[in-house]
């Protein structure tokens, strides 16, 4: 048994969402909170018996109030975070899904996120821009994976809906 696992300390598995619409990505500023003043996806905790899919769809209504299609979640990633600062490990598994219906993001959990905004690949790829620092799952995300065709497939359904 090491340490840790003595002490009581477990893995746990957080879930992170990238909702797309339109070519962009949905991020929140997080507070009140490991990681407060960084920027997240909507996402949380996997609860026991619940499907990657589900988790995904629960989470991003209960943090955004929007209502994701669930033809389009897929699994995307997964990352390992150890955060020795806040003395948490997590298994991130990150989820990309589409918007069903309205846009328009509300802070639903507002002593954890302070508000939402649609943002492009750029802006997130920009370590100099206003969208920093990331959420270290996050962070780790972006640092190791093209995250291109998420976006060149949510502006091309942007598109044909529109036609």
């Amino acid at each position: 048994m090491t340490v840790a696992a003595a002490a009581g300390k477990a893995v746990q598995v957080g879930l992170g969402v990238m909702i797309m619409h339109q070519g962009k990505v949905l991020v929140g500023k997080r507070i009140g909170s490991h990681g407060a003043d960084t920027w997240q996806l909507a996402g949380g905790h996997l609860e026991f018996g619940e499907t990657f899919e589900e988790c995904a769809l629960r989470e991003s209504e209960e943090e955004t109030g929007l209502t994701l299609d669930p033809a389009s979640a897929k699994f995307i990633f997964a990352n390992n975070n150890v955060m020795p600062d806040v003395e948490r490990h997590y298994v991130t598994v990150f989820m990309a899904a589409d918007v069903l219906g309205s846009a328009k993001a509300r802070v639903m959990e507002p002593l954890k996120c302070e508000k939402w905004e649609w943002i492009s690949q750029a802006q997130l790829l920009d370590n100099k821009g206003p969208y920093r620092p990331l959420f270290s799952p996050l962070a780790k995300l972006v640092e190791e994976h093209d995250l291109s065709p998420l976006f060149v497939a949510s502006a091309l359904s942007a598109s044909a809906k529109e036609e």
